[in-house]
């Protein structure tokens, strides 16, 4: 079997099973530290410090391309 530590390495890059237009990455963005950054097709969709709040958005951009509505909070 495939190693945990390769798992969460595969997640990372590739958080969409099967799609690997979409990547998490941790990327200087400006902050302090190193934020996680997802992209789709290269293109920036968000970023933060936890890597939970970047996966569920990645899994939230799939959903709207597949047809379903979601409501995102803006930040002011």
């Amino acid at each position: 079997g495939i190693s945990l530590a390769k798992r969460e390495n595969k997640m990372l890059l590739n958080p969409i099973e099967r799609d690997s237009r979409y990547t998490i990455q941790k990327e200087w963005t400006g902050k302090d530290k190193p934020q996680f950054v997802l992209r789709f097709c290269d293109e920036w969709i968000c970023s933060s410090s936890f890597y939970s709040s970047v996966l569920i958005r990645a899994i939230g951009h799939n959903a709207e391309r597949q047809g379903a509505l979601a409501f995102v909070e803006e930040k002011s």
